[in-house]
């Protein structure tokens, strides 16, 4: 046996919580409930098929699609043959840009078998944003999704590289992409330069020849985040902290009690798709139901009743639209497990999601991507109070501690920067040793930028970033990326954008604009301006105009006050 079995090990919540140690003023440590697994994604996978070969391991609704755990794995290896035989090898970068289907968790499988990398791309990325994470993960190959309304990736494609017209498929020479020879696409039409997803998984394949040669501590997923320079940071995680992360998210959603059924909601792309859903629905061999391929509440809904869901992630934005359909059309969904991310979970919710979705435990988390996922994650037990006031309590085999803007500890209850240490933490950012070392240290403590404090008991709170990004639904979004664009409007002489508070959405983007003299503009001008070379939800549905920003006696703009001031409503 590779590694241990999840059902060889029993935990409780009082075991749990009783391990986290207090050593010194302001540091918590959970040594762990029980040891870490050392093994790939690609093993965790093969170890659930041969445990649970005739379980569905995907239902995709809206495409009529069923995969065993047995015929994920038959389809992932006949993949990992198909990418070897491109010439791929360990270590190589794989994209994959598509909305969520079965062909992506396909995919995610394949590459981790094959000892691919897979860079988890925003399906609603623009031009610019795609071709940036080309350029910076060095890909080699794309699995792209099919079209769909509103999203046509194939023509996205043929505007950045009008070679893929006409070469061989497999063959690409562009010299823009220097390093991107392959594009697979979802279509069931082959495409010219393409090859077919249909096509490459049709035949059986051996991928245990490419698998031995993984190792736990290779590169295996890579999550796109924003940081204040607007441009993507490419946080490369390694399969030990992947497995792992998702194994200790799964064991606090009761996920090891019996067969346990999962509404995707979150976009497969993000860490809340990918590792806190997909990766522990995988390795504990529960179902994961794709009801639709973006993000849509009716659907979800009726995937969540059909398909008698048991377990449902999302943001509060998420649960909050789901709940207003039940109150509205009625239905009787049983969850065993509810979990929260992205944004803080108000008491009020907390209470709907409990009574609306007859939820047995509610659950909030809280991580990066440069976490792999989570760092504090809700015990099943925890009240309601507990749930919204912290992001949960510390995870096992986890340090972590708050420093003042020098460094120094602080006492517990005081607010400082999270700084965060264990096996979670990433590799580093892909191709950026500068920013890596930022970021995280060579004694492995990783600054997270966020503000927060810490209790005795080992749960955290979250106090506020202190970077710039701003939560809009639980998507990550640089101010300074939108900035850049609305500078370029003829009519604007500088601007910046402000998160304030949305109660749906957790907050709102805001643009705030210095005008040319004698100029006017509308929210609906800033819109067009951006469209099509922003994601949407990129893009301030907000507006306001100001004569002067604040600043402080150095000359810096001061976006609190900012925020403060509209929020107040003196802007």
């Amino acid at each position: 046996m590779l590694f241990k079995t999840i059902a060889s090990v029993s935990t409780n919540v009082a075991v749990q919580r009783s391990l986290c140690r207090t050593l010194s003023s302001g540091y918590l440590h959970n040594p762990g409930s029980e040891p870490l697994t050392y093994a790939t994604f690609g093993q965790v996978v093969e170890a659930s098929a041969h445990r649970y070969p005739g379980r569905v391991a995907v239902r995709s609704i809206y495409e009529d699609v069923t995969l065993t755990y047995e015929q994920l794995l038959t389809k992932a290896d006949a993949l990992s043959c198909a990418f070897r035989a491109q010439g791929l090898k360990n270590g190589d970068m794989i994209g994959i840009w598509s909305h969520n289907n079965a062909a992506w968790i396909v995919t995610l499988v394949a590459a981790a078998r094959a000892g691919l990398i897979s860079v988890l791309l925003n399906p609603i990325y623009e031009k610019p944003e795609l071709s940036f994470c080309v350029k910076k993960t060095e890909m080699k190959a794309i699995v792209i999704g099919d079209t769909i309304k509103k999203r046509n990736y194939y023509k996205l494609i043929e505007e950045l590289i009008p070679e893929v017209h006409k070469d061989k498929a497999g063959s690409i020479d562009s010299e823009e992409f220097p390093t991107l020879k392959t594009v697979i696409t979802c279509d069931k039409e082959t495409l010219p330069g393409t090859f077919t997803f249909d096509s490459l998984v049709a035949n059986r394949g051996d991928a245990s020849q490419f698998n031995a040669a993984v190792g736990p501590d290779d590169g295996a997923v890579i999550h796109l985040t924003s940081g204040t320079t607007g441009d993507p940071k490419a946080a490369l995680d390694a399969h030990f902290g992947y497995i792992n992360n998702s194994y200790f998210i799964g064991r606090r959603q009761n996920l090891h009690e019996g067969h346990q059924t999962i509404c995707v909601q979150a976009p497969l792309f993000h860490a809340m798709g990918s590792v806190v859903t997909t990766g522990a629905a995988l390795r504990y061999g529960s179902t994961l139901v794709l009801a639709s391929p973006t993000y849509n509440a009716n659907m979800h809904l009726q995937a969540l009743l059909q398909e008698k869901c048991t377990v449902l992630n999302g943001t509060p934005t998420m649960f909050v639209d789901i709940i207003s359909l039940l109150r509205s059309n009625g239905g009787d969904p049983r969850l065993r497990c509810a979990l929260s991310g992205g944004a803080p979970c108000s008491p009020q919710l907390i209470k709907d999601i409990k009574q609306y979705l007859n939820a047995d435990v509610v659950a909030s988390l809280f991580g990066l991507s440069e976490t792999t996922a989570a760092v504090f994650q809700s015990l099943p037990d925890d009240s309601t109070e507990l749930v919204a006031e912290t992001v949960g309590y510390i995870h096992d085999h986890v340090e972590a501690k708050v420093v003042d803007d020098e460094g120094k500890m602080v006492p517990f209850g005081s607010t400082g920067e999270l700084m965060v240490r264990g096996y979670c933490n990433m590799i580093g950012y892909y191709g950026d040793p500068k920013k890596t070392r930022e970021t995280l240290r060579e004694d492995g403590w990783l600054y997270t930028g966020d503000k927060f404090t810490l209790s005795e008991d080992g749960y955290g709170r979250i106090v506020g970033r202190l970077k710039d990004i701003i939560v809009r639904g639980g998507e990550n979004i640089a101010p300074k990326e939108i900035e850049d664009l609305l500078n370029t409007h003829p009519d604007i002489l500088e601007s910046q954008v402000v998160g304030v508070s949305d109660e749906r959405l957790g907050e709102e983007l805001c643009a705030v604009v210095r005008l040319r003299e004698g100029a006017a503009l509308t929210p609906q001008e800033v819109q067009r301006h951006c469209a099509g070379r922003l994601a949407k939800f990129k893009i301030p549905r907000m507006l306001r105009v100001a004569d002067e920003f604040p600043k402080t006696n150095s000359g810096k703009i001061q976006k609190f006050k900012i925020r403060d001031m509209i929020e107040s409503g003196k802007l």
